[in-house]
């Protein structure tokens, strides 16, 4: 049995995750529990693909994966840890759908299905934008370099929904009478569920 879980944080721009995954780093009760992965697509900047480009978005599904693999193979599996991706292999899907693509052709342009995905993780944590339900909070361009509006982001937030329910183990957290201290305890709180049961 391995004594590592892969866990998706999810979910439109602006839901939190980096901002978790920092904030665990800092945590010295979370030391040594778990290791984070970037965002594939921080690595698709040199490789001259456009984001309009289906090809883009098989990169982004295998890259996902070859980074999942590549930490669980060097990970020593007598150490207890989660990995937390920040995104899935699933999560192509949406901005794919988000482009009017059809579901049935990304799977097959990929040379995936949705059950093969959903195998690859013990649960998914869906944080949702703050966009929806705390536009207060919502920042992008010109403030930051995200440039999705407050609409775009809920369109890809409820994709991104869409995408990832069918997982089992699929938790969704609002931001409904929910600030951010409160919204970062619930992940934690389910992380440390996830954590228990390696």
């Amino acid at each position: 049995m391995s004594n590592q879980s892969i866990i998706v944080l999810t979910g439109g721009p602006c839901g939190g995750k980096t901002t978790l995954i920092n904030e665990l780093s800092s945590d010295p009760a979370w030391a040594g529990r778990f290791a984070a992965l970037p965002e594939a697509i921080s690595l698709m900047g040199t490789l001259g693909i456009s984001s309009s480009e289906k090809l883009f978005q098989r990169v982004m599904v295998h890259t996902q994966m070859a980074l999942e693999d590549g930490l669980v193979r060097v990970l020593d599996p007598d150490h207890k840890r989660l990995i937390l991706c920040h995104r899935g292999s699933l999560d192509p899907l949406a901005y794919w759908l988000d482009r009017g693509w059809p579901k049935e052709e990304f799977f097959e342009y990929t040379g995936t299905t949705r059950e093969m995905h959903y195998r690859r993780y013990t649960g998914v944590i869906h944080l949702v934008t703050a966009a929806d339900g705390a536009q207060h909070a919502y920042r992008h361009w010109p403030d930051t370099h995200r440039p999705e509006t407050t609409g775009q982001a809920i369109r890809l937030d409820r994709l991104l929904q869409k995408v990832w329910s069918g997982h089992p183990r699929y938790f969704k957290i609002g931001n409904e009478d929910c600030d951010w201290p409160a919204k970062a305890q619930k992940a934690r709180e389910i992380l440390v569920k996830l954590y228990g049961e390696i």
